[in-house]
């Protein structure tokens, strides 16, 4: 797409945590556990060969709320660069979407983690006044959590 539009939704949120990015990236590339901090994810789990690289794929059983319901969506990983950022897209029920995790080295020690996801069609132009406030929410609440468990384990 050239620019968002009506159709268009962008959902991201941030969050600092005294971890270093490798450490954050133990908790996070383990693709299993995400149910346990992330509100949207009902179950994770690799449909090939494991591991956050480029052309793996892994299916996610998203807890969306209403009107969406809960969907599984399978996606393929696109960039993968360890401790520094993943990206994968998806097309489910004529909704495309882009998501990108970050983790990006703060001057002075730790890691600003990045959530942010676009998602596009019909559907979302449609729903986006019940669904925008809800998805930010819960992606602050997996940015948050996550980097509250990194700074834990990392003490």
């Amino acid at each position: 797409m050239a620019a968002p539009g009506w159709k268009t939704l962008v959902v991201t949120a941030t969050a600092d945590s005294a971890a270093d990015p490798q450490d954050i990236w133990a908790l996070w590339s383990d693709l299993g556990s995400w149910p346990s901090w992330s509100p949207l994810h009902q179950r994770t789990e690799w449909t090939g060969p494991p591991g956050f690289v480029a052309g793996a794929t892994f299916d996610q059983t998203l807890r969306l709320g209403f009107p969406a319901g809960t969907t599984t969506d399978h996606v393929t990983v696109a960039i993968a660069e360890s401790a520094h950022r993943v990206s994968w897209s998806g097309d489910v029920n004529g909704v495309r979407s882009c998501h990108l995790w970050t983790f990006t080295a703060r001057v002075g020690g730790g890691t600003r983690i990045g959530n942010t996801e676009v998602f596009d069609g019909t559907v979302i132009g449609l729903t986006k006044p019940m669904i925008a406030a809800r998805w930010r929410r819960q992606f602050r609440q997996a940015v948050d959590t996550l980097a509250s468990r990194a700074a834990q384990a990392h003490r």
